[in-house]
């Protein structure tokens, strides 16, 4: 018996914000570019990024064949069926159900001392908590703090974990830059904000590291960090790094540390684990939930087991290529575009509804 074949799905508006993606070239940048590169892809997806000014140029140019349009078009109601606002709050209310993605809720639990500031960060937010049609997360954890701190008014927030991007995969190949291509080094990326935890790495690695070896920093340490390394007298520098350079250090590094005291995810720890590298993470927040058991957990509070851990890495070839291994065997088969998909499956979910909504007005 002939069975009629399913209807086609009906193509959908999404308009992206995407101010923020112009300058991110990092992080969370990189994750949302893979996104807009899928959906740019799909057939069923009219795209539009919204910016205005310098970053809609800086737009234009990067993705030449998607629409670039002004942020005052979303406030007409037609003109888009839903908006997606990737980084972590709603900048405006668009006249369409608006999906947000938070990663954190940080500019609350450890809030800006400036008033002014305070308030840019966590109005966003505040907004989306009140207006959001749906709001995706990217930890159970973070799930939960957004319920604790926010109330999200109109729905229980969905889990949307990121994967690393395709460009992190292990290799021999593409060394370090010299000398570190001849050093062992331990690795520290991202150091600025205090919740990163960077004086324990100093401490930890202060007491550690032997001969030639060095902690490299890539990040610029906050003046009362630095002091703390000089005066611990630990070998060690900070570095500015291409995304190249930066996979590079991360395959060859004898150990990439992640001693965070908090992580809404996580994508340094996953990003180095991709990288089939040895990784020692806190057994803190959100970064258990994303090593996924392939890093080795530690007290992010105690400088003397992060050094007696690191020494038993470096002093035992087998212990760092046992982690190696568990690095390689957790991203061997995940799919580098989950991320995306599950997002746009969000996104065309919450324009459906919103048009049956209409219908039945």
């Amino acid at each position: 018996m002939l069975r009629a074949a399913p209807p086609a799905q009906r193509a959908f508006s999404l308009a992206v914000d995407a101010a923020a993606l112009a300058h991110d070239r990092r992080g969370m940048g990189r994750l949302v570019r893979g996104a807009v590169t899928l959906f740019g892809r799909d057939s069923g997806v009219r795209l539009t990024l919204l910016a205005d000014g310098r970053s809609a140029r800086t737009l234009a140019q990067e993705f030449p064949g998607l629409a670039v349009r002004p942020v005052a078009g979303a406030h007409r109601s037609g003109q888009y069926d839903v908006v997606w606002f990737p980084f972590n709050g709603m900048r405006f209310e668009p006249a369409a159900p608006a999906v947000v993605m938070m990663h954190d809720v940080f500019a609350f639990t450890a809030p800006h001392p400036e008033r002014i500031a305070r308030f840019r960060e966590q109005a966003p937010m505040r907004r989306a908590a009140r207006r959001a049609a749906r709001i995706a997360v990217n930890s159970h954890w973070t799930r939960d703090e957004v319920v604790r701190q926010l109330r999200p008014a109109r729905c229980e927030p969905v889990v949307i974990a990121p994967e690393p991007d395709a460009f992190f995969f292990p290799s021999p190949k593409d060394p370090p830059p010299p000398p570190l291509d001849a050093l062992p080094y331990a690795l520290l990326v991202g150091v600025r904000e205090p919740r990163k935890n960077a004086r324990l790495a100093i401490a930890a690695c202060a007491r550690a590291l032997r001969d030639r070896e060095t902690l490299v920093i890539v990040g610029q340490l906050s003046a009362h960090d630095r002091e703390f390394a000089r005066r611990s007298g630990l070998r060690c520098g900070e570095i500015s790094a291409s995304d190249r350079v930066l996979r590079a250090l991360y395959r060859h590094a004898a150990l990439v540390l992640v001693p965070s005291l908090a992580e809404g995810f996580g994508l340094v720890a996953v990003e180095a684990l991709a990288c089939g590298a040895p990784v020692l993470a806190s057994r803190a927040t959100a970064l258990p939930e994303a090593t996924g058991g392939a890093a080795l957990l530690l007290d992010p509070r105690d400088p003397d087991l992060w050094g007696r851990t690191i020494r038993t890495v470096l002093d035992e070839p087998q212990r760092a290529e046992q982690l190696r291994a568990r690095a390689r065997a957790h991203f061997a088969c995940s799919d580098r575009e989950a991320f995306a998909r599950a997002t746009l499956a969000l996104l065309r979910e919450t324009a459906s509804r919103a048009l049956r909504d209409r219908r039945h007005q």
